[in-house]
């Protein structure tokens, strides 16, 4: 079986419960079903999986993603995401791993990592760094 098989490129697709490998589409829709990568214009995804979703806009609902890219909006409700990079996201009962959002909104957001978590870590540890690097001299 050729790996083109599970490669779907069209205007829009539609997928209830099944699988792709990579999708490119303008309008894509899966529920229950899940793909590797998803390139669109509006990703609507619920109870699934997918490994990467790239989007003008990406609707997520009960499912979960390794990583979603938008460049406009990320909605999320009951939903998790590794790494979530968007000019908008909006999540409502979510979790995400690494959030990097111009503006985020939601009621039960949980996440790991922010962008400003993440520089206040790293100025911490090149602090710590620097004070270990000062103490070794003496």
């Amino acid at each position: 079986m050729a790996h083109e098989e599970h490669d779907v490129d069209a205007p829009a697709v539609t997928i209830r419960q099944g699988i792709a490998r990579r999708v490119t589409a303008q309008d894509v829709a899966i529920r229950q079903g899940g793909a590797i990568q998803i390139s669109g214009g509006t990703v609507r995804l619920s109870q699934g999986g997918v490994g990467l979703a790239m989007a003008e806009k990406a609707t997520l609902e009960q499912m979960a993603a390794q990583a979603v890219l938008a460049r406009d909006t990320v909605t999320m409700d009951q939903a998790a995401a590794g790494v979530v990079m968007a000019r908008q996201v909006q999540a409502r009962q979510s979790a995400i791993g690494i959030l990097v959002a111009n503006e985020v909104k939601g009621d039960g957001l949980r996440v790991l990592i922010s962008v400003r978590s993440a520089f206040a870590f790293g100025a911490g540890l090149g602090f710590a760094a620097a004070l270990l690097r000062l103490l070794r001299r003496r």
